[in-house]
């Protein structure tokens, strides 16, 4: 049985989902839970639907919580307040679709990588043709779209220096900004990009070139080695048996071959 409570202060949601049947022979009183944070606006890895959170990040925190023998708890943040929410230990870890840079390594101590997911360019349909390289992305002099204090929009400011970069906020706004010409490429995540490619194949399309490899994964706390150990044990588990495989194709079947097709 699932109960759902939601705490409201003020900008962050506290999304406490507490899982019944329990590995553990604990009483759930006993077990602490595990706290993972998340930014729930990032389909398909991270998201909300009919008001609660799903997407493949969901998917490996209920399996992960459940290999651990703790209750899980959701808490919804804001992408820039992640950090600061671990390292002040209001969550336990981070799993929200976060890849692995030098600087997040500064604070934090990141699990084994589940996942390749490069930063690809976004189009208008019929323009993707006009860039025959990578480098021509990166030579770029248009108008530039990318979230917001994300990986992608870091490295277009590195290296996308003769565009103009356009910040913005909400990844439901860039199909009308790139259909009204605001915008003239927008850069994400592959997998970010082709949930919103496939919402919008009348109208966009992905830039068949990679721009940037990145591996995701779930950060901790340095001091946090146990756990890290705990699930880094898990994973391989997963990786070794086919666990890990099967949940990703479940939310992104497309993965394997685009990759494959397009690995510069």
């Amino acid at each position: 049985m699932l109960k759902r409570t939601i705490l409201r202060t003020g900008a962050w949601i506290g999304l406490v989902l507490w899982l019944g049947a329990s590995c553990s022979s604990l009483p759930e009183a006993a077990r602490p839970p595990l706290r993972v944070g998340m930014t729930l606006d990032n389909p398909p890895v991270a998201m909300l639907q009919n008001d609660l959170p799903a997407g493949l990040e969901y998917d490996f925190a209920v399996a992960l919580s459940r290999e651990l023998g703790r209750p899980l708890e959701i808490v919804e943040l804001a992408w820039n307040q992640q950090l600061d929410f671990l390292v002040t230990g209001k969550i336990d870890i981070i799993m929200s679709g976060m890849s692995i840079t030098p600087a997040r390594m500064v604070r934090v101590a990141f699990c084994d990588s589940y996942m390749r997911d490069p930063l690809v360019a976004v189009t208008r349909r019929g323009e993707a043709g006009q860039y025959a390289s990578a480098e021509e992305v990166l030579q770029s002099t248009l108008n530039i779209g990318v979230i917001r204090q994300t990986t992608s929009d870091a490295f277009a400011r590195r290296n996308l220096l003769a565009g103009k970069i356009i910040p913005m906020v909400e990844r439901e706004d860039v199909a009308f900004t790139l259909s009204n010409q605001r915008i003239d490429l927008f850069i994400d995540d592959f997998s970010a990009a082709m949930e919103l490619v496939s919402r919008h194949e009348t109208r966009l399309e992905i830039i068949p070139h990679i721009l940037h490899e990145q591996e995701l994964a779930w950060a901790l706390r340095p001091e946090d080695e146990v756990l890290r150990e705990k699930v880094n044990a898990i994973l391989a588990r997963w990786r070794g048996d086919g666990t890990l495989e099967r949940m990703l194709n479940h939310r992104l079947p497309y993965r394997r071959v685009w990759l494959e097709a397009y690995n510069e």
